[in-house]
């Protein structure tokens, strides 16, 4: 049943069901036991395309100029959970970081690092738990403050 995908959307399944199958299923218990990244894996998902399914094609991903692929993104990471959600979440967690650069990044920031992000070769992050706030964005402590060209950061992240 493709749940009224569309047809990107239902190709993007597909490929992230062959991916998971072929080469996360066999590695995923090794990889949980290890406690370790599955850098070998990260590259047959990026080999496969999925790193840029939701960054625009003008940075090397494959959606449309002013759309945002969170539908593609998630039917990807959904597919590849089923097999292993730990190895799934280097591309979830990757947009968490990737997302605000789409969204907020000037043309110079854009340019340096959606390319490579979209082709798998750069992971990005995002910075959120703190001791006292855990996940709760509304209640960070940590500051930036420009000064200049830069911006002072102050604060602890876990």
């Amino acid at each position: 049943m493709n749940y009224f995908l569309t047809e990107t959307e239902q190709m993007i399944k597909d490929t992230a069901r062959e991916v998971a199958q072929k080469y996360i299923k066999p590695v995923a218990a090794e990889y949980d036991e290890k406690n370790e990244f599955a850098w070998d894996v990260q590259e047959k998902i990026a080999e496969a395309g999925l790193c840029g399914v939701y960054i625009p094609e003008t940075y090397g991903g494959i959606c449309a100029e002013g759309q945002m692929g969170i539908m593609n993104l998630v039917v990807a990471v959904e597919e590849l959970s089923k097999v292993c959600g730990g190895i799934s979440l280097g591309l979830a967690a990757t947009a968490l970081g990737t997302i605000p650069l789409i969204l907020f990044g000037n043309e110079e920031q854009k340019q340096k690092y959606l390319p490579a992000i979209a082709a798998g070769e750069k992971l990005a992050a995002f910075a959120l738990t703190e001791a006292c706030a855990g996940s709760n964005a509304g209640g960070i402590q940590t500051t930036a403050r420009k000064e200049g060209d830069y911006y002072i950061l102050n604060g602890t992240k876990q």
